[in-house]
């Protein structure tokens, strides 16, 4: 049977279908029904020369018998998307592929499978309702947005969704997807959906990569670091702009407020001079951005200073100590004095599941 996915724009319901393609190592196939034609799924006609017959040839774009599957893959998920946005007659022409899995009078390949998705007719969107000819011959769902599955999907690295973007997103799970009615939106005015979140990742990404190439951490006469070395720059105005178009005026205000106050963090050297007392950020990405700029300091520092800084880590978690566990084994070299250092740390911060090299490894008793 082929499912058919309907929801409100912007919500991941291509995203859904990509990853369980992913997940299944089936190729994907993006047919969009709103720009495709009736013969582009019934195919065109040729003459058969001997039979004296027509006979119609699908085009590339099905996946049909005899076909090879592609090296890497199990087969292919043939994704019918926009298919409430389609014409008459591709819904008409759409027929024989629901129920026959045929294209042309001729059959798919059976490790196609085949799913599909639309927007609602409510939802604001270019959309109709589907006649019950093709709702009875698939098995419709309205999907949902869900916070927590949300978050679920956005901590796994392979989205690359911004640290900022998704330590938000728990904080005010409300934000992540809030239906304005139309009539009540000004024209182009935008509003919080997954996937303006989406789009709202890579502007952060942006703004953070740019940040870094602009900034230079500066040093008081006595050659103590003043910036904050690894920590992001506030939210710009053309940044804030960007986020405004992404997931609408009030979301992007509550946004800029939220990263703004998350990189507002102690320098490393007033910890230095205070690690019981010195302030913890409140929240993950505040937390994670000083953890580095505390690692680049350690290395550059003398040991009291050093010192201090490891009595601040262990007042934090203990994601953040092997992170910065983490960050020391990157920068620093292969010495023995290195490994040793690493290894004091560790026992320090009380590290236990990051492998370093022995720091005698040749049993000189270094």
């Amino acid at each position: 049977e082929i499912p058919y996915v309907a929801g409100p724009p912007g919500i991941g319901k291509s995203d859904i279908v990509a990853q369980v393609a992913d997940d299944f190592g089936l190729k994907l196939l993006d047919v969009r029904l709103s720009q495709m034609l009736p013969e582009d799924l019934t195919g065109l006609p040729s003459l058969d020369v001997k039979s004296g017959k027509a006979e119609y040839n699908p085009f590339s774009t099905f996946p049909m018998v005899g076909d090879t599957i592609p090296d890497d893959y199990n087969g292919w998920l043939i994704f019918l998307d926009e298919m409430s946005s389609a014409s008459e007659e591709v819904f008409a022409a759409i027929y024989s592929l629901l129920l026959g899995h045929r294209v042309g009078g001729k059959a798919v390949h059976p490790k196609a499978l085949i799913v599909a998705a639309g927007n609602r007719a409510t939802d604001s969107a270019i959309a109709r309702e589907l006649p019950d000819t093709l709702i009875s011959r698939m098995l419709p769902a309205t999907m949902e947005v869900s916070s927590n599955d949300w978050l679920m999907w956005a901590t796994d690295p392979k989205t690359k969704s911004h640290e900022g973007v998704v330590d938000f997103i728990k904080k005010y799970p409300d934000l992540l997807n809030t239906t304005v009615d139309a009539s009540k939106r000004e024209e182009l005015e935008t509003f919080p959906t997954p996937r303006g979140w989406g789009k709202a990742s890579k502007i952060m990404h942006f703004h953070e990569k740019v940040g870094m190439k602009s900034r230079v951490t500066r040093k008081d006469a006595a050659g103590i670091p003043i910036g904050q070395g690894n920590s992001a720059l506030p939210v710009t105005a053309p940044i804030h702009a960007l986020l405004e178009a992404a997931v609408g005026m009030a979301a992007a205000k509550a946004f800029q407020e939220h990263y703004d106050e998350a990189i507002s963090l102690p320098y490393p050297w007033e910890i230095a001079q205070s690690p019981s007392s010195a302030r913890i950020p409140n929240n993950t990405i505040g937390k994670a951005k000083l953890t580095a700029d505390l690692a680049d300091f350690f290395i550059g520092t003398q040991d009291q200073s050093r010192d201090a800084i490891l009595v601040y880590m262990n007042r934090l978690e203990a994601e953040q100590a092997g992170l910065f566990v983490q960050m020391l084994i990157e920068k620093l070299g292969d010495t023995s004095s290195d490994r040793r250092m690493i290894q004091n740390v560790k026992k320090r911060l009380n590290v236990t599941d990051i492998n370093v090299p022995s720091a005698d490894p040749d049993g000189l008793g270094l």
